[in-house]
Order: structure tokens, then C-alpha cells, then sequence
């Protein structure tokens, strides 16, 4: 079970982002490739997230052909690894760790500081 999940408000801890809050929009895997043995494993280290309105870049984009829509100067979000992104407790909105507890065969988040359960 994951400790973020698409669509939370997460706070950044690291970069030039500190201290910046933001909707998850996409959580994207890692991946480790093996190209001798041709295979792909998963690598929770290399998990990212795009989170709105932090790490916006910019990037420079000619026109090829017909089929490419946007050109210019492009800004959008890039991603930043898991680890500097912390959950914000919707109860006591401050970041905080998770714990996942087990109920009734069933596993669900809860807040370290406040122990209120985050799923809804």
C-alpha cells in the first residue's frame, strides 16, 4: 500500500520547492531494466511525483510538422522524487508521517501525530 496517493496535498521538505503545498497529480513508478537478461523489475526507490504548481520548467519546443501541437517556449510541472514530499494530515494540516494499520482485514493510513485515520 502506498503512503501517497494520487489526488493528496502533499508539502515539500527538499529543493528549491521547500515548504510549497500541492495537489499529487501523477505518482510515476521505477523501474530498473536489465537489458542483458531483457527484463524490467520494479524499483520503489525511483518512484516520483508530479505535483501542481512545484519544480515548473521550461522547455523549448520547435515545430516539426503538422502534428505537434505545442510550440515555443513550454512550461509544466516535473516530477521530484517521493522521498521529498511529506502528506499533510487533513485533520491537524501538518505534514506528517503514515502508519498503515490493519482493520478488520482491511488496510487503511493513518496520521503519526494525530493517529485520525486519512482515508476516507
Amino acid at each position: 500500500m502506498q503512503k501517497i496517493r494520487e489526488g493528496d496535498t502533499v508539502q515539500v521538505i527538499a529543493g528549491n520547492d521547500l515548504g510549497v503545498r500541492g495537489e499529487v497529480k501523477e505518482i510515476k513508478k521505477g523501474f530498473r531494466v536489465n537489458r542483458k537478461a531483457g527484463q524490467s523489475t520494479r524499483d520503489p526507490g525511483g518512484d516520483r511525483l508530479v505535483i501542481s504548481g512545484v519544480r515548473m520548467v521550461h522547455k523549448h519546443q520547435k515545430p516539426i510538422s503538422q502534428t505537434r501541437t505545442q510550440t515555443g517556449i513550454i512550461e509544466f510541472e516535473a516530477p521530484i522524487h517521493i522521498s521529498n514530499a511529506m502528506l499533510v494530515c487533513p485533520s491537524c494540516d501538518e505534514p506528517v508521517r503514515v502508519q498503515i494499520k490493519i482493520e478488520d482485514g482491511r488496510k487503511s493510513r493513518v496520521c503519526k501525530r494525530c493517529g485520525v485515520a486519512i482515508d476516507k
